[in-house]
């Protein structure tokens, strides 16, 4: 029974990794692909910087005695054009700050109101927009989802062949049949001989000549 217990204990945790693993991969997939329509099939257009200011984010820690971490993340107006009508849309930018006149030195560097932007857009709602580079954050992630599910599923698709791979053994309280052999210990019987009458060598009965002096040992 605990043989069983255990490849059965085995079998269960294979298979939970392997859910969890395939799940994560999944997850990791779907990232990368709203990634890749964002930046290689939504339609791309000419946006016109109308205003910004920074946002203030607050990040709460899960641990506790830690204290809320600030970043300052800029936000752009953009003024542009989508099947001849006019959007005007903000979005926030891919680059945050620590404090916040860093945030807004690199928003009145990098989007000056009146400066041309390219922007992409949802086709089915165009104020969903994306401007910048690809984020590092979101694709990082996807790799990581990824590389741990592919390695969470190969552990548990291991579990679960050794678990369907172990030899099975005998049960408790059956006793082995053992098959009858002869017993080779005791002495074979040995043939009838007789003594040539010529030589007197011991021959066996069932010889016609002494092997010795080849006389004949039975008469005619």
């Amino acid at each position: 029974m605990g043989n069983k217990e255990s490849k059965a204990e085995l079998a269960s945790q294979g298979l939970m990794a392997l859910v969890l693993g395939l799940s994560l991969m999944v997850a990791g997939i779907w990232v990368g692909a709203q990634l890749h329509i964002v930046w290689n099939v939504w339609p791309s257009t000419d946006g016109v910087v109308v205003r910004g200011t920074v946002q203030e984010v607050v990040d709460v820690p899960y641990t506790k005695g830690g204290g809320p971490y600030y970043s300052y993340v800029p936000r752009i107006e953009f003024r542009y054009t989508v099947g001849g009508r006019s959007y005007t849309t903000e979005a926030p930018s891919v680059y945050s700050a620590n404090t916040f006149d860093q945030a807004a030195a690199n928003l009145s560097r990098m989007y000056a109101p009146g400066t041309h932007h390219p922007i992409r857009y949802n086709p089915r709602n165009p104020r969903d927009i994306q401007f910048g580079i690809i984020e590092f954050g979101p694709l990082a992630f996807a790799f990581l989802l990824l590389t741990f599910g592919g390695v969470l599923s190969a552990i548990g698709l291991k579990s679960l062949l050794m678990s369907y791979a172990q030899a099975p053994t005998l049960q408790q309280g059956i006793p082995a049949t053992v098959l009858p052999f002869a017993d080779r210990s005791r002495p074979e019987p040995s043939a009838a001989a007789v003594i040539c009458p010529s030589c007197g060598r011991r021959v066996m009965a069932n010889e016609d000549n002494c092997p010795n002096c080849l006389k004949a040992l039975r008469a005619a």
